[in-house]
């Protein structure tokens, strides 16, 4: 079986997944799979993965055809992983090449459901490293040295990294629980996180930070997410969900709707002022479906966000921004935030001006200059239009001065066309007409002929029967003369 499946989504990152898939390439740990989702790019992202899978067999490719989300890619990849154990790698990021080694070792040894690393930070911007105590697990540092159950943390529950990609998971832990990521959402690591953590049975944590966490990088889901925020809402809520059924929830309760309060409601405060409204009513909805008994609202009383959470609840919109400006006024740590706030607004002001003048005049010099230009333009337009109405005239007289040559030359060779097919006819009617006459006087000449050969062949008969007659008489005189002797 293979030890590790590394599942890596991943849209647009052509800058970035050299560095991510040659870090896991070359792992220490030979027997990995390496699992890349590509979740619909459009840039050459997907190319450079299958020159990798041309050379590494343990590198496999999948493909959706329209933009699902980490989620949806994560989900398949955890279809087909074979490995003992998942992890999963953000395609902008990576990991040392014995990280997978450490942390395989590591849960093996203890037999654990899931095993987690630190992580350093990277900034994409500054072009550098930094720690912080969030990603070096510093709320987890009493269980350096053990396996402990997440009931021994509940203390420290809500300060826990959630992320996913500094941990590996058992891949039959998993399936066991059924645990899937939330199609369609940012933010999906966070009640997937607490799902598997509280129905593990066995937790450790290597103390060292293989993973390299890029953050401030052009175009990232989380920096370009602007209506996206609202994910936060149901992802919260489904994790509150999750966390009801944890032993300890009871005893947590209200500093778990606490941490809750302030999560959404920092979320309100980073928003655009034209997402403002919508997100309220969708977060004044969530809070209402929190079911709080008095005992619970007496605790929650004491947490800096209890007024906020309950104005919010009871106010419209615009009550609530009521609220807000009076707290303002009676809350000198309040004023101190909205003074340092104003005077950074009345600063970016002020260069935003500077460089509005700036850019005014600039504006100004290149309209004068293209002012300039244009008349120059309309100036050289003017010549050339006279130039071609000269030149049309000139093409005009001439083209009438070959058209008046044409219809005289037309008119000429129509008249010599007229005397000639006269001349044709003519001769042609005076040729017939003695072919004609000829006709006529050839047969006149045959009927004279004729008739001159009947009546000559009609005299000789007439001859003949006069013979004839003279014969009879003859004969008949010779008759009786002959019968006289008798």
């Amino acid at each position: 079986m293979t030890k590790v499946s590394i599942i890596v989504p991943f849209h647009n990152v052509e800058k970035y997944i050299t560095k991510c898939l040659a870090s896991l390439m070359y792992q220490s740990l030979q027997d990995i799979e390496i699992i890349c989702i590509n979740d619909a790019s459009t840039d050459s992202s997907k190319d450079i993965v299958l020159q990798y899978c041309e050379n590494d067999t343990r590198i496999k490719l999948l493909n959706t055809e329209i933009m699902s989300g980490q989620s949806y890619a994560r989900n398949l990849g955890l279809e087909i992983a074979s490995g003992e154990y998942v992890g999963f790698v953000d395609s902008d990021d990576w990991v040392e090449l014995d990280m997978f080694e450490k942390m395989y070792n590591k849960a093996k040894a203890d037999d654990t459901d899931i095993t987690m690393c630190q992580a350093q930070l990277y900034d994409d911007k500054e072009q550098r490293y930094y720690s912080d105590d969030y990603y070096l697990l510093k709320p987890l540092e009493a269980f350096k040295d053990c396996v402990f159950h997440p009931n021994d943390t509940k203390n420290e529950i809500l300060n826990i990294n959630v992320v996913l990609w500094n941990k590996i998971y058992k891949r039959e832990f998993l399936q066991n629980t059924g645990v899937k990521f939330s199609n369609g959402y940012i933010y999906e690591d966070l009640p997937f996180f607490f799902d598997t953590y509280l129905k593990a049975n066995r937790v450790n944590i290597l103390w060292e930070a293989p993973y390299y966490y890029r953050q401030n990088r052009t175009f990232s889901t989380m920096q370009n997410s602007d209506k996206k925020v609202y994910d936060r809402i149901p992802m919260v809520e489904l994790t509150y969900n999750v966390m009801q059924q944890a032993a300890f929830f009871p005893e947590k309760k209200a500093e778990i709707v606490s941490w809750i309060i302030d999560d959404i409601f920092h979320r309100y405060t980073l928003l655009e002022d034209k997402y403002y409204q919508d997100y309220y009513q969708k977060m004044q909805d969530f809070f209402k479906r929190i079911e709080l008994t008095e005992e619970d609202k007496e605790v929650l009383a004491k947490s800096y966000c209890y007024d906020e959470f309950r104005n919010i609840i009871e106010r419209s919109y615009y009550g609530f921004w009521n609220f807000l400006v009076e707290k303002y006024k009676t809350s000198n740590k309040r004023i101190k935030a909205a003074e340092h706030k104003c005077n950074l607004d009345i600063i970016a002001i002020k260069e935003y001006l500077e460089q509005y003048k700036q850019e005014a005049k600039e504006d100004k010099e290149r309209t004068v200059e293209w002012w300039q230009n244009h008349c120059n333009e309309l100036e050289n337009d003017k010549t050339k239009l006279q130039e071609t109405i000269s030149e049309m005239q000139e093409a005009s007289k001439k083209a009438y001065e070959d058209y008046h040559a044409h219809i005289v030359k037309q008119e000429y060779e129509l008249k010599a066309w007229q005397t000639e097919s006269v001349r044709q006819t003519t001769e042609k009617l005076t040729a017939d007409y003695e072919w004609k006459l000829e006709e006529q006087k050839q047969h006149f000449n045959e009927a004279l002929h004729n008739q001159k050969q009947y009546y000559e062949n009609h005299y000789l008969l007439v001859k003949i029967i006069l013979k004839l007659y003279k014969k009879t008489d003859q004969l008949k005189n010779k008759l009786k003369k002959l019968i006289k002797k008798n």
